[in-house]
C-alpha cells in the first residue's frame, strides 16, 4: 500500500478508487469467472470416463497447492495491515491448519480422500509436476517481492486461492462424481474434503472474501484496483497453466503401450520412432512459451528457467532463452542439466536401433562428433542416449534415442521406465563402433 510518510505533510492525499472503479473491477471478475468455469468444464469432462490410474493421475497432482496455499495465505497477512481482511484471512488460514486438529487439516483431508480411492499406483504418480512446482514458486515470489503491493496479494492469493481454485474444484467435483469407478466405490470414499470445498462452507468464505475486498480497497490509493486486477489476472493465468499441466499429463498415451520390461529390449528398440527435433532461440522464453502453446496449439513438456520443451504436433521442439548481450553470430550455448548445448540445432528423436545404427554409420565414415554418444539426464523423466555432430556448413545436429520414448515431454517418470536398464548398454556399444 502506499501511504504519505508523517513528514510529508503538505502532500494531498492519496485519491481513493471511485465507485466506477471498483464496479468495472467487479465486472471483469465476473466475466472472468465465467470464463473460468466453462474452461474447467471443458478441462475436465474427460473425467466421467476416466480409467482409475488416470483418475488418480490428475487427483494426485493438486496435492501440492494445498501445502503452497497455507504457506502463501500466511505471508499475505503479514503483509496486510491490521483489520477486517486481515482477521479473516487469519481464519481461513486456521480453517486450513484443522482448527488446532492436526488430523482435520485440509492437506491431510486430501491425504484421506486419496487413500480412500484404493487405486494402485507407483509411488511417482504422487510427485507434482516441475511445470507446476515452477508455477507455484513464481505465485510466491510474487507475493514477497519488495515491490508487491497488498492489493496485489489479495488478488493473486485472496481471490486465487478462495475464488478461483472452488470453481475448477466445484467443476472437477461435477465430473468427478459421475466416473463409474467412484459411483460404485462413492459410499467408502472419504469425501470431507470436498463437502468443505464445493459445498456452503467455501461459498461463504468466497462471498465474505468479496465484500471485504471492497471494503479493504476503498482505504487504500486509486491505484490499489488496478493492482488487485493485476493479482487477479496472474492468479486465473497461473490456474488454467496448473491444470492445463495436470490435464495433459493424466490425457497423455498410455505410458504402458510403449512399455518394455528387461528381457523386451530388443523388440521395443525396433519400434518404429522418427520424430523430428528443433531446438531454437528466442528473445523472451515465457513470451514465446505463450505463442507456441496459446496461439500455436503446442503443449508444454519440461522447462528449467532457460527452455522449455514442446509437444509441437508430435515433434520435439525446444525454445532456448538467448542470451540478452550480442554474441556476434546466431548460435550460442544453452546449459541443459548439466551441459552446454548449442543453440539453434536440428535432429531427430529415434529408435534405439536406429540410433544405434546410425552412430556406426557416422564413425564408419571417419565422421567426428561435437559430444559422442552418452547418456543424458540420468534418473530423470526423459532420460536418452545423444550424440551431437555439425555438417561442414557449421550447422549443429542431434540425435537421440529415450529410454522409454513415452516421456519425450514428461515431467514425470512413466510407470516401467526403470525396468528398462539397457541405455548404457547402448551407448557403450556406439562409442565403441
Amino acid at each position: 500500500m502506499n501511504t504519505a510518510s508523517a513528514s510529508n505533510a503538505s502532500a494531498p492525499p492519496a485519491p481513493s478508487p471511485s465507485r466506477h472503479d471498483l464496479h468495472a473491477f467487479w465486472t471483469l471478475a465476473d466475466d472472468l469467472q465465467r470464463q473460468t468455469v466453462d474452461h474447467a468444464g471443458a478441462l475436465f469432462a474427460f473425467v466421467e470416463t476416466a480409467s482409475p490410474p488416470r483418475l488418480f493421475s490428475l487427483l494426485a497432482q493438486y496435492r501440492s497447492f494445498t501445502d503452497y496455499y497455507i504457506a502463501d495465505i500466511a505471508l499475505l497477512i503479514a503483509r496486510l495491515p491490521p483489520g477486517r481482511m486481515r482477521s479473516f484471512l487469519a481464519d481461513i488460514l486456521f480453517d486450513e491448519l484443522g482448527s488446532g486438529d492436526a488430523t482435520q487439516a485440509h492437506p491431510q483431508l486430501y491425504d484421506d480422500f486419496l487413500a480412500s480411492l484404493r487405486i494402485e499406483h507407483a509411488p511417482h504418480d504422487r510427485l507434482p509436476l516441475a511445470a507446476n512446482l515452477a508455477l507455484l514458486d513464481a505465485a510466491r515470489a510474487a507475493l514477497v517481492a519488495p515491490g508487491a503491493s497488498a492489493a496485489y496479494g489479495v488478488g493473486l492469493r485472496g481471490m486465487g486461492g478462495e475464488c478461483v481454485c472452488q470453481v475448477y474444484l466445484a467443476r472437477l467435483h461435477e465430473h468427478l462424481v459421475r466416473n463409474p469407478y467412484i459411483r460404485e466405490h462413492h459410499d467408502r470414499i472419504d469425501w470431507i474434503f470436498w463437502e468443505l470445498h464445493v459445498g456452503e462452507h467455501d461459498i461463504a468464505h468466497r462471498e465474505k472474501l468479496r465484500a471485504l475486498i471492497g471494503e479493504q480497497i476503498g482505504g487504500m490509493d486509486a491505484g490499489s484496483v488496478a493492482e488487485l486486477e493485476r493479482g487477479y489476472r496472474d492468479s486465473m493465468a497461473a490456474w488454467q497453466s496448473f491444470w492445463s499441466h495436470i490435464h495433459a499429463a493424466a490425457t497423455a498415451p498410455d505410458p504402458r503401450a510403449h512399455a518394455r520390461g528387461p528381457g523386451d529390449c530388443a523388440g521395443a528398440g525396433d519400434a518404429p520412432i522418427a520424430q523430428f527435433h528443433l531446438a531454437i532461440g528466442v528473445h523472451d522464453l515465457q513470451q514465446a512459451r505463450a505463442f507456441y502453446c496459446d496461439v500455436l496449439g503446442a503443449k508444454q513438456g519440461r522447462s528449467t528457467r532457460n527452455l522449455v520443451d514442446l509437444d509441437f504436433y508430435g515433434h520435439h521442439l525446444v525454445i532456448h532463452q538467448a542470451p540478452r548481450e550480442s554474441t556476434g553470430e546466431n548460435a550460442f550455448g544453452s546449459a541443459f542439466y548439466g551441459e552446454t548445448v548449442k543453440v539453434p540445432h536440428f535432429g531427430m528423436n529415434l529408435n534405439w536401433r536406429d540410433w544405434s545404427a546410425l552412430a556406426e554409420r557416422i564413425k564408419s565414415r571417419g565422421y567426428g562428433f561435437i559430444d559422442p554418444p552418452h547418456v543424458r539426464m540420468r534418473d530423470l523423466p526423459g532420460e536418452h542416449a545423444t550424440m551431437f555432430l555439425a555438417d561442414p556448413s557449421g550447422n549443429a545436429l542431434e540425435f537421440k534415442a529415450f529410454r522409454n520414448h513415452a516421456e519425450v515431454f514428461a515431467t514425470i517418470f512413466s510407470p516401467h521406465t526403470r525396468d528398462t536398464d539397457s541405455l548404457d548398454g547402448l551407448v557403450k556399444k556406439a562409442a565403441a563402433a
